[in-house]
């Protein structure tokens, strides 16, 4: 007799519900119980599409399975985990883990006290470009991301630095491990009532310095980021799965500079895919670690300050 699958639904079946919902079909431990959303056309569509049982109500959808995605709009992040966590359900939750810090610390204290497995959706951890990267210890200098997008109608209900530069906030949190000493920002509403393009600058406690510019109002995608090491510039491409390093080492014998470019070898995979099968495996053994959702509170709580540092000059 094989293991036992773990019953799993799935609450939102929008746009990056449906890849969810796929990704989770094809997990050999996963049982797909069903699928709710308040939109109920999307959810009797994504129900014939997949063939999977549409629950009319959330919470006959939580009584009956072991774990959950939530890939809602982020202001209802924080209930439906709450609800979820109520049923005893391990939860996955779609970045940004909540629309505030204080509601995200409702979160990560409920899940606490049920001691669940929670962890939240920050799908460039699992980037192949940036696992690579992170394979050696690093020691960045100075640092640029650039994240820009083309015009969509997604997430209009949060601002572009909880939407998309929350990527690369939590990405330098993995890669610098010094407090932040300063942040400076500025941003602009072009086309919603949030900001729409955000520039900042991260000044660390060790002296490494971030610059970050995150935009939805772009003609091209993009996620790039650049890091500046001790005689070696590394080139991170997030979209295209790239990563290539430039080294520069001085040779006393001849009294010059040797420069050499590497193009490191990525062993390409689906981030999604892979980020719900470690959640997966991870309730599997029974691992509770806090650390995933904890680092998912902190990059929540730098773009809250930088949303509050952008606004008041809005607003002033």
């Amino acid at each position: 007799m094989g293991a036992k699958k773990i019953k799993y639904g799935i609450v939102g079946v929008g746009y990056l519900g449906k890849f969810h919902l796929k990704h989770l079909l094809n997990i050999d431990e996963v049982e797909v119980v069903g699928l709710y959303d308040t939109n109920i056309d999307q959810a009797a569509k994504m129900s014939e599409e997949f063939n999977v049982h549409n629950f009319l109500s959330i919470d006959d959808l939580l009584e009956n399975i072991d774990a959950v995605s939530i890939v809602t709009p982020t202001i209802s992040h924080m209930e439906v985990a709450l609800k979820a966590l109520d049923y005893n359900c391990h939860i996955f939750i779609e970045k940004p883990i909540a629309d505030t810090i204080a509601n995200a610390s409702k979160i990560l204290k409920t899940v606490k006290e049920k001691n669940k497995v929670a962890h939240v959706g920050h799908i460039e951890r699992f980037n192949p470009a940036f696992q690579a990267f992170m394979k050696e210890k690093k020691q960045p200098l100075f640092l640029e991301c650039h994240r820009l997008t083309k015009l969509n109608d997604r997430s209009m209900d949060i601002s572009v630095v909880l939407d998309l530069m929350i990527h690369d906030i939590d990405l330098v949190l993995h890669m610098i491990e010094s407090p932040i000493k300063e942040i400076m920002a500025d941003g602009i509403n072009v086309i919603a009532n949030r900001v729409d393009l955000a520039n900042t600058k991260l000044i660390f406690e060790n002296g490494c310095v971030v610059n970050l510019t995150a935009s939805r109002i772009s003609n091209k995608d993009m996620r790039k980021i650049r890091v500046f090491e001790k005689n070696c510039y590394s080139n991170i491409d997030l979209l295209n799965k790239k990563l290539t390093k430039h080294y520069a080492n001085y040779n006393d014998t001849d009294n010059k500079f040797n420069f050499k470019k590497e193009e490191l070898d990525i062993t390409i995979h689906d981030a999604l895919q892979m980020e719900l099968i470690h959640f997966c495996n991870t309730i599997k053994h029974k691992k509770i670690d806090l650390d995933n959702i904890t680092k998912a509170v902190d990059a929540l709580q730098i773009a809250e300050q930088i949303n509050e540092i952008i606004n008041k000059k809005l607003n002033a």
